[in-house]
């Protein structure tokens, strides 16, 4: 269980980064970090359906490290 949790970590990985780097910056600097979350889930077309793909991957990420952190290895 603990070899299909790994390669299942790995896949969600490379998913995870793939969807990071498809994304293009909307703002630049540091007030970008501060004040631009407030159309975090709101997007529209493509650049809103990146986000909510990037959102589910690093959920789907959290979900196997805790899982891989829950069961014993055997």
């Amino acid at each position: 269980m603990s070899i299909l949790l790994e390669i299942l970590l790995a896949l969600v990985c490379i998913v995870l980064v793939f969807f990071v780097l498809l994304q293009v910056p909307k703002q630049s600097g540091l007030s970008a970090g501060l004040g631009g979350g407030g159309n975090l889930f709101g997007g529209q077309g493509v650049e809103g359906g990146l986000v909510r793909l990037t959102s589910i991957a690093g959920a789907g990420f959290m979900l196997v490290c805790l899982l891989l952190a829950i069961i014993p290895r055997a």
